[in-house]
């Protein structure tokens, strides 16, 4: 009896082990928070409104996800010489983040090593966030999280289609971008 009672007794160690490990493992609003005050990086809140649209030239459905879409949270790490280890060990943390089930990529694109996944929590028709995590080693990294209720992913695809069609200004973009010291002459952000 005394030997059935100490192997339910390891096994029940062993299994709150196994799910504190589990339950451990970094989340992305942990790294958020862990890294808003943090040497050498940058974290900003941008309202959907830095970039002028006009909601009369949108579909119906297209205006729906714009309406959707509450704010954008930034967190960068511009690169310098003096922190490229860190980007490093910054890189291969949040990869590992990603590496959880609950995140979905949606697609992902590698060009002259600049690096860009962009990903959902969530389900298609209720997203809770999306993701837009890059990286490059000329430039830094970045992890920019949409927030919303009830956003749609097919709807939001639709009102970025639509989108290229008309006439949006991001000299706001640009303008926050250099305001977080990030590179912006390195970067190609088109206006149709």
């Amino acid at each position: 009896m005394n030997k059935l009672i100490l192997k339910v007794i390891a096994l029940s160690l062993t299994a709150m082990a196994l799910l504190t490990s589990c339950e451990q493992q970094e989340s992305l609003q942990q790294y958020y928070v862990d890294h808003e005050e943090a040497d050498g990086f940058i974290m900003t809140s941008i309202p959907k409104t830095i970039v002028p649209i006009d909601k009369s030239k949108l579909s119906n459905e297209s205006v729906e996800a714009y309406e959707s879409i509450n704010k954008i949270n930034v967190l960068a790490m511009p690169l310098t010489a003096d922190n490229k280890e860190m980007f490093a060990q910054e890189t291969e943390r949040l990869n590992k983040i990603f590496k959880n089930e609950k995140y979905e990529l949606l697609m992902s694109h590698n060009s002259d090593g600049f690096k860009v996944k962009m990903m959902f929590d969530g389900t298609q028709d209720a997203i809770d966030e999306i993701i837009v995590y890059g990286n490059s080693p000329e430039m830094g990294l970045g992890v920019a999280r949409v927030l919303g209720t009830d956003m749609n992913m097919a709807r939001i695809l639709n009102m970025m289609k639509e989108l290229e069609g008309t006439n949006t200004s991001p000299a706001g973009i640009e303008m926050m971008m250099r305001g977080m010291g990030m590179p912006s002459q390195n970067m190609r952000i088109d206006a149709k």
